[in-house]
């Protein structure tokens, strides 16, 4: 009878500490697709950004060949600017929203300068990231 029971405690006891490790290795997993997600995110942005700012020297250029005048150009640059404003705002309280109440703190960042603080210090990763195989 106490082999039974020794048996079955030994199976318990395993049992229990697999559930836990697997639990553990999986919320370490979760943890650092989260940061990583945060870092995709947050460079698909300013990738976004480029392309807009070039999208603006290119309008700006055909304004001036057509010789539009100054007043429309710098209306042209003010929406621009708040438009960019505006998605900086946007993009950081949309991460913030999407994250659920207890893992609001893993965001390391409050607002857009601090995300690209953020971005600063995994500067590593976000090139690692974009970085193309066919060069």
């Amino acid at each position: 009878m106490e082999n039974w029971l020794f048996g079955l405690l030994t199976f318990i006891f395993g049992y229990v500490t697999c559930k836990t490790f697997y639990f553990v290795r999986g919320a370490r997993l979760s943890l650092v697709m989260m940061r990583a997600s945060h870092i995709i995110y947050l460079s698909s942005l300013i990738k976004a950004m480029e392309m807009m700012s070039y999208a603006r020297e290119i309008m700006r250029e055909h304004m001036l060949k057509s010789e539009k005048t100054s007043a429309e150009i710098s209306s042209f640059e003010y929406r621009f600017e708040n438009e960019v404003s505006h998605l900086r705002i946007r993009s950081v309280e949309a991460l913030q929203s999407l994250h659920p109440p207890v893992f609001r703190q893993m965001i390391d960042f409050e607002d857009w300068k601090g995300a690209m603080e953020y971005l600063s210090t995994h500067q590593e990763a976000v090139l690692k990231f974009w970085e193309r195989d066919d060069q």
